[in-house]
């Protein structure tokens, strides 16, 4: 599969998501239950073990030969100089496998490549909502902010169970992403009001 091949899939996951998202919101309490769908999704493709040819040992001028390591393209919270990433897609090609002078301690450093970024925002967590547009705005121009420090595809979902934003003010927000930062804003249909009314 080649790098665009692979963000193509990845954008077919999204698409699968927000479907379900907009028909019925409730499946997903909070921005974990989005998050492990996606992960699960995202899985089906890039599941595979390959091996981790790019290894390094610290703490000595005589390293010794490490032990084969393999590792599969997909991984949850990433942890990276400029914060977390709530899914990536790495480039093996890219990734260091590091451990210190007694092969322990290991560590992936994720060098420049064509990695695939996934950030995930939510206006409801499980017990509370976001209503403030300040508030939302602030958390979703906080992730863009950091996927604009990077080269590789990046996506930034924002999963409004409010309609909180407009059009035009998505809009503005799209206009703050670098070229390679995608923003998917996705709201839910419907009246936020669960009081049943006459007639349905």
């Amino acid at each position: 599969m080649t790098h665009i091949e692979r963000n193509n899939f990845v954008k077919e996951c999204i698409k699968k998501i927000s479907s379900t998202f907009i028909k019925n919101s409730d499946i997903y309490f909070c921005e974990s239950d989005l998050q492990s769908e996606l992960f699960a999704l995202l899985l089906k493709k890039f599941n595979k073990e390959t091996e981790l040819r790019n290894t390094h040992m610290w703490g000595t001028d005589r390293p010794k030969k490490l032990k084969k390591v393999s590792t599969r393209r997909l991984h949850s919270e990433l942890l990276l100089p400029e914060g977390r990433i709530d899914l990536a897609i790495i480039d093996i090609e890219n990734t260091v496998f590091a451990v210190n002078s007694k092969g322990q301690n290991p560590g992936f450093r994720i060098q420049e490549g064509n990695h695939i970024f996934i950030e995930i925002k939510s206006s409801r967590t499980s017990r509370s909502s976001i209503s403030s547009k300040s508030e939302w705005n602030k958390l979703i121009l906080s992730d863009i902010e950091k996927l604009n420090k990077y080269s590789n595809p990046c996506h930034m979902l924002c999963f409004d169970y409010s309609q909180i934003l407009d059009d035009e003010e998505v809009s503005s927000i799209r206009n703050q992403t670098n070229k390679n930062v995608e923003l998917h804003y996705i709201k839910k249909i419907g009246s936020n009001s669960y009081i049943e009314t006459k007639g349905t």
